[in-house]
């Protein structure tokens, strides 16, 4: 059953599904998702397999109608739900991914298949447990704000100084340990964690130079 401790935010949902996380919220508002896939306690918070099902009621909105993509909604869920290990297609577990179960439904016209909504989620999750593995938040960084592991960079000021247009040349000499794909790693991560406010521009950011922390963070591998 989905419980506090594996569900998920919007914004985690909304970046696996490749959507918005105002969309996200509308699945709940127009009553398209099922019941046992929202956390309501404290907000609202989704069982990741809503990813995958939000991707395709979204992205066959041209093709089918409202009533049908609710109905292949509540049919998948509904046979998932049955299942013993079910807890484990709830949070799209890899045990979960290679277990065996038809995700489609047939219909006396046609065939509605949403593997491939399940695979581009996938994809997209591992880029988010991959990214997940150089940005740490720790209480006694700069109060668990999100920072790139090993140093007191915010990983929010850097990703905010790019989208702003600061060439990745300048932002690398600013914070020598910068990477392009450690870039895209904060990101994804912003992406799927955003936060309150808006970052510091880069001037104002810490120096990534200064990695100072007394305590030992979790390291991570070098991003190439």
């Amino acid at each position: 059953m989905l419980t506090a401790g594996n569900a998920v935010s919007a914004a985690h949902v909304a970046f696996l599904a490749g959507v918005t996380d105002k969309e996200i919220n509308r699945l709940v508002d127009e009553e398209v998702l099922p019941p046992t896939l929202v956390w309501r306690e404290h907000g609202r918070r989704f069982a990741p397999l809503t990813a995958p099902l939000a991707q395709f009621y979204f992205q066959t909105s041209d093709e089918l109608t409202r009533t049908m993509r609710r109905h292949v909604i509540e049919h998948i869920t509904s046979r998932l739900a049955q299942r013993a290990d079910f807890d484990n297609f709830l949070i799209l577990s890899s045990r979960a991914l290679h277990a065996d179960f038809d995700w489609s439904l047939k219909t006396d016209f046609c065939i509605i298949g949403l593997g491939k909504f399940v695979e581009s989620v996938v994809q997209r999750a591992t880029q988010l447990q991959q990214a997940e593995e150089y940005i740490v938040e720790d209480r006694d960084v700069l109060g668990g704000t999100p920072c790139f592991a090993g140093t007191r960079v915010p990983v929010a000021n850097v990703v905010a100084a790019s989208d702003d247009g600061v060439p990745f040349a300048e932002l690398q000499q600013a914070y020598p340990f910068l990477t392009a794909p450690l870039l895209e790693d904060a990101k994804v991560y912003v992406k799927a964690h955003p936060r309150p406010g808006r970052p510091r521009r880069l001037p104002e950011a810490e120096s990534a130079q200064v990695i100072v922390s007394r305590k030992v963070v979790r390291p991570a591998p070098e991003r190439a």
